[in-house]
């Protein structure tokens, strides 16, 4: 069994690791809204916004990084 875990990570440090991650999106000064990845500017860690480099930026949100691994379950 695969099992698929992504890793936050903030100035070089895993803040994070959840097996899905919540998006959000900026719609309004202040205003974020859920979404899909595919839309999503940013992530909601431990109820913290954070834009996630390479998205569009978010004014006054703090940078982090995402990687994503696959593991195979042993038992």
């Amino acid at each position: 069994m695969i099992k698929a875990i992504y890793e936050v990570e903030k100035d070089g440090s895993v803040i994070a690791r959840r097996d899905s991650l919540t998006w959000v999106r900026l719609a309004a000064p202040g205003v974020y809204l859920v979404c899909s990845e595919a839309e999503g500017e940013g992530v909601l860690v431990d109820g913290e916004i954070y834009h996630v480099r390479g998205c569009a930026l978010l004014p006054g949100k703090e940078t982090v990084s995402l990687d994503y691994h696959e593991m195979t379950e042993t038992r």
